[in-house]
């Protein structure tokens, strides 16, 4: 069943950006959340604290200082920031602890929004834990090297207490539909098993990287996305292919956001939309509607693949 929500101020529909901070610097990012300003499309973008520490990625840190200043500044305009991990790579639980408070020293507040990063072991029900069963069998048989021991007590990665305490949202499944609502007609919701050391998940649309982004955000599929008065939550990485080696902004980006900036959107931070949406929400998901979900992005995993 199609959800249907009436939008604030008579909007039409709501969207916003999650940006993945991977290989993220000032150089290839900063075009791009000048031109989102200028556009006033107002989203959020995740930061890491601490420099990476494995041969895997790249990418700057609240710990240089340039880079940390355009960032708050983002922030001065209403941009959130969210926290993911406090690196790439091995942090245990007083580094992950330290980062937090850096990130609060230079953003005024804790994040309110996680983005689990990639295979690190500090990761809050990640891996194979962010599935319901059946589908979680499956994953450890293909992906037995994710470790996710966030949420575990008796693990040095431990610090799902401070993410019970202190932040709101955790993005779960990506899905390939442009309106999330009409992918995960819940989108934001409490998982079975997972109330220890987390409060609520979401689910985004995949926008990974540039051609990702273009092909979610054609024309024809945004206006279905306002004639359903739906909402997309983009999954990007602004770092991959939005800003060439020059400098330069891709053109095309620029005419998606142009053409989205023209419409009667509500144009938000993720966690400021997500709010909106629980308000109207079932707090929790049944066992039987996460399996359906879970199903629906294993399908569309092996569909891109």
């Amino acid at each position: 069943m199609r959800r249907k929500i009436n939008w604030p101020d008579g909007h039409d529909f709501a969207f916003t950006i999650v940006d993945d901070t991977d290989g993220a610097t000032l150089e290839n990012i900063k075009p791009v959340y000048d031109y989102l300003l200028q556009k006033r499309i107002i989203t959020t973008k995740t930061v890491w604290s601490y420099p990476p520490r494995d041969d895997i990625y790249t990418g700057q840190c609240l710990l240089d200082k340039e880079y940390a200043s355009y960032l708050k500044f983002l922030q001065s305009k209403g941009f959130e920031m969210a926290f993911h991990n406090a690196g790439s790579g091995d942090f245990k639980r007083d580094e992950i602890l330290s980062g937090l408070e850096l990130f609060k020293e230079v953003f005024g507040v804790y994040p309110k929004m996680h983005i689990n990063h990639s295979n690190n072991p500090d990761n809050i029900y990640w891996g194979a834990d962010r599935f319901s069963f059946l589908i979680k069998k499956l994953y450890k048989l293909r992906r037995s090297s994710v470790h996710s021991e966030g949420a575990n007590p008796d693990s040095p990665y431990f610090w799902g207490d401070f993410v019970k305490k202190n932040i709101k949202y955790i993005r779960n499944r990506t899905f390939n539909q442009t309106n999330t609502l009409l992918a995960d007609r819940r989108l934001v919701y409490k998982e079975f098993g997972k109330d220890n050391y987390s409060n609520y998940w979401f689910s985004s649309s995949d926008g990974m990287r540039l051609s990702y982004f273009l092909n979610l955000l054609a024309k024809e599929k945004i206006d279905r996305l306002i004639k359903e008065k739906g909402c997309c939550i983009v999954y990007t990485h602004f770092a991959y292919d939005f800003v060439d080696e020059h400098g330069h902004l891709d053109d095309r980006f620029k005419e998606t956001i142009d053409y989205i900036s023209s419409k009667n959107g509500w144009f938000a931070p993720a966690s400021d939309i997500l709010d909106y949406i629980l308000c109207d929400a079932e707090y929790n998901a049944s066992i039987l509607y996460e399996m359906k979900m879970d199903l629906k992005w294993t399908i569309e995993r092996f569909q891109k693949r």
